[in-house]
């Protein structure tokens, strides 16, 4: 009588065809997830410059007056964290932010700041303005 061994797990040529398989999901999903990734952080980014307009605002049209030290920088590349006056240090993740106060000169009437976020990355440039 004869007996016929039974052959278990898998050849060679399936095991590439699943190593192919898994290398081609990871080509595609990698840049994917890390467009998200970067998007996620500029929103992050943005909600934050949002509320720091909010304050600025808030703050002008209380008092009338600007709060010394913000808005008069002149180097013309923003800066990647947003100071509060109380000291409060927030840390942009992928962008700059600028503020400026519109002077007398330049309009007939004081209208607060303006806030501009930059991101300019090898996804994708982007720009938003809060304010006049």
């Amino acid at each position: 009588m004869r007996t016929e061994k039974k052959q278990s797990g898998f050849t060679l040529m399936e095991m590439l065809i699943v190593v192919a398989v898994i290398a081609v999901l990871a080509a595609v999903a990698i840049p994917v997830i890390s467009k998200n990734v970067h998007k996620s952080q500029e929103m992050a980014d943005v909600a934050n410059v949002r509320a720091y307009f909010a304050y600025l605002q808030a703050d002008y049209m209380s008092t009338g007056e600007y709060l010394p030290g913000i808005g008069d920088e002149s180097d013309g590349f923003g800066s990647d964290e947003i100071k509060y006056p109380d000291g409060t240090t927030v840390k942009l993740k992928v962008g700059r932010v600028f503020v400026i106060r519109p002077e007398d000169a330049v309009q007939n009437t004081k209208s607060g700041y303006q806030v501009h976020y930059m991101c300019m990355t090898h996804y994708d440039d982007c720009s938003y303005t809060f304010g006049a």
